[in-house]
């Protein structure tokens, strides 16, 4: 395709180093903070999700119901990573618990980025690895843990 000189490239979209628009999750509205974000989290639905997703029954999920969960369970973690990440910038830099959390953060970042994987057992375990990360995240809201500051 050729373009003349004062055509316009079109327009890429920005690059955030964030795996979670890559992987299928609309990157947080930047103009809701972590205190908008703790305002719109239904922690009794996120139980509900964590709940379902953990759940032990005779018969395992069908895939499509895991599909469903896997869903949820990243719209959840969508509104509570901001909270969390807010919390982890007002922990003082290269402490123990610092490291800790960060880590933990960049785990769940690097869990949203995977998919289900193709088999039965892997979306099993990839839905029950998010519904363990979204009880993390909830429990790092102000709600939660009084040391939590938004």
């Amino acid at each position: 395709m050729q373009t003349t000189p004062d055509a316009t490239p079109p327009a890429a979209p920005p690059v955030t180093g964030d795996p979670l628009g890559a992987a299928g999750l609309e990157e947080t509205d930047p103009t809701i903070g972590p205190a908008d974000a703790a305002g719109l989290v239904d922690a009794a639905a996120v139980q509900h999700a964590i709940a379902l997703a953990l759940a032990h029954g005779s018969a395992p999920p069908s895939r499509e119901e895991l599909v469903e969960l896997d869903a949820l369970l990243r719209g959840h973690i969508r509104l509570l990573l901001p909270i969390a990440r807010a919390r982890a910038a007002v922990l003082r830099p290269s402490t123990a618990e610092w490291l800790r959390y960060r880590a933990r953060l960049d785990w769940i970042t690097n869990q949203v980025g995977r998919g289900l994987g193709d088999g039965l057992p892997s979306a099993r375990q990839q839905v029950r690895s998010l519904a363990h990360d979204c009880r993390w995240l909830l429990r790092q809201t102000p709600e939660w843990n009084r040391k939590a500051t938004p």
